[in-house]
């Protein structure tokens, strides 16, 4: 795009859209109660969790504001008193700790495999046995389709499997701790990632205040047990992010280049784990297109594009050449897009067992496709308009209101209850006290991403922050569609963080902007 002015109005249109709908969600999450279909909010479990927030947010403005005192101090000596190498040492020891700690909580929490884990378990461990996916065809024998309906866990199935063929190599079996291990790390990559990215963008001071934000984020510990594609697939989203934000600025034309291919063959390894980070691919070729000129615009939008399809097409390749499903089965089994648009519409919007078994009825994947896309007009006319706004504004709120990303519900059938279980576990008995501090801490989070949003209302600048501000709104309409649930959002936390990290400045300086004005100091 050529004119900088038009650019600035459409980003302005887009920061007011965002503020209006996300502040209704922050306003909705503060007051609005619920009786039915709640995740756990009574009244006064949410006057708690209102209170934390406030309590988090003076906490977290004071250290900032201490952290920028001592940024200004540093600035009038002749020498730094810390340097970027001791500043990078410090966060990989500090991420080295978080390590060390997600690691106990790990094994602490473990939890034996449930409804979607046990099938990825059960063909992960079988092809670690046996070298072949055979199992797979062996239970279509039998009536269980699983990985014929939901292919889209097939890419965690191939992760897994390719760990646990080497454990069995190596070791004869596999320790039952091992997908803890890969989770751990990804997770903790994913933590050093977002702290490097804001290095990257804004500096020391900011990342070490990222990091401390990362430490305090109880589901980088609690998730650690649950190894499923809502925390795998993180690292790539945000590794993909961080080679965005390095290609962009980098001067040299091959680096530049290349860094954006290999985020997009990260973007491509993400939505294969989860596929709701192709709204990634989306994000960057709009912010692209508001930022750059059109000869910038395609070439970036070319090699991000040839990296992602390169990996796609090796990906097709490989998976067609082992055969696992045939055209036949995919076409009786699978099922469309359209059916978790269809249960997105029902209730709050979460899995619905009946929906499932509705969409199983029909014999081919066209005849289900057009039935859902027939009931998916029926909810919507039997809603009405008014009924659809009530509905949506329901399944954000409930979708975006747990800091606990439904966690509880996963790891409750736990191999050995301890006093952690006492707190994640929602029949714990010290479970309200998780269950403020984490819920406070996603209100803080929501707000403060509320607070960078009204900054670009106000400086409409077309900035990197645009676009993690872009990525996380296309998750926000895209759960406004899709079936949803508060897990759903994981791998999309660290951007929440940045943007956080942002809007908490934003706050920070006006505050201390209006007591000047107040105070009559310059």
């Amino acid at each position: 795009m050529n004119s900088n002015k038009l650019s600035a109005i459409l980003n302005r249109i887009f920061h007011i859209v965002f503020f209006v709908l996300f502040g209704i969600v922050f306003f909705g999450i503060v007051f609005a109660g619920y009786e039915n279909n709640k995740i756990g909010y009574s009244a006064t479990e949410r006057t708690y969790v209102v209170i934390f927030f406030i309590v988090l947010l003076l906490i977290f403005a004071a250290v900032y504001i201490l952290l920028q005192k001592y940024n200004n101090r540093s600035k009038l000596r002749s020498k730094p008193k810390i340097s970027d190498k001791q500043v990078v040492i410090f966060i990989f020891a500090s991420v080295g700790v978080l390590l060390i700690l997600q690691l106990l909580a790990g094994y602490f929490l473990q939890m034996n495999p449930v409804t979607d884990m046990q099938y990825i378990e059960r063909y992960s461990r079988d092809f670690g046995a046996t070298g072949n996916f055979d199992l797979i065809q062996k239970d279509c024998e039998n009536g269980s389709v699983y990985l014929i309906r939901y292919p889209n866990n097939l890419a965690l199935v191939f992760l897994l499997s390719a760990v646990y063929r080497l454990c069995n190599l190596v070791f004869g079996y596999v320790p039952s701790l091992v997908p803890v291990f890969i989770n751990a790390f990804a997770i903790n990559i994913s933590v050093l990632l977002t702290v490097f990215t804001e290095r990257k963008i804004f500096g020391n001071r900011k990342a070490i205040f990222v990091l401390l934000l990362c430490f305090l984020f109880a589901p980088f510990y609690t998730y650690v047990p649950y190894y499923y594609t809502d925390s795998l697939s993180m690292p790539f989203c945000i590794g993909a992010i961080y080679l965005f934000v390095v290609a962009f600025s980098s001067e040299k034309k091959i680096q530049k280049y290349v860094l954006f291919a290999v985020s997009g063959v990260l973007v491509f390894l993400g939505y294969k784990l989860k596929g709701s980070l192709i709204i990634l691919l989306a994000a960057v070729l709009i912010y692209v297109f508001l930022k750059m000129n059109i000869k910038q615009i395609l070439c970036i939008a070319l090699a991000v594009v040839a990296g992602f399809g390169s990996i796609f097409a090796i990906y097709t390749a490989a998976f067609n050449s082992l055969d696992i499903i045939t055209e036949e089965q995919s076409d009786r089994y699978e099922y469309p897009y359209t059916h978790w648009i269809m249960m997105g519409l029902k209730g709050l919007g979460h899995y619905n067992l009946k929906d499932s078994n509705y969409t199983n009825s029909f014999e081919t994947k066209a005849e289900k496709q057009e039935s859902n896309i027939e009931e998916i007009k029926n909810r919507i006319e039997n809603f009405g308009p008014d009924g659809l706004t009530e509905h949506i504004f329901n399944k954000a709120v409930w979708t975006w209101e747990d800091g606990t990303y439904y966690i509880s519900h996963h790891i409750e059938d736990c191999k050995r209850e301890n006093i952690l279980h006492s707190f994640v576990l929602t029949k714990g008995e010290n479970h309200l006290y998780f269950f403020i501090y984490s819920n406070g801490f996603q209100l803080l989070l929501i707000f403060l991403i509320l607070m960078s949003i009204l900054k670009g209302c106000i400086k409409p600048d077309v900035n990197i922050l645009t676009l993690f501000k872009g990525i996380i709104f296309a998750a926000f309409i895209f759960f406004l569609i899709w079936e949803t649930r508060s897990r759903y959002l994981y791998n999309f936390t660290p951007l929440f963080i940045l943007v956080a990290v942002d809007g908490l400045d934003f706050v920070v300086t006006e505050f201390r902007s209006i007591i000047k004005r107040i105070t009559g100091k310059t």
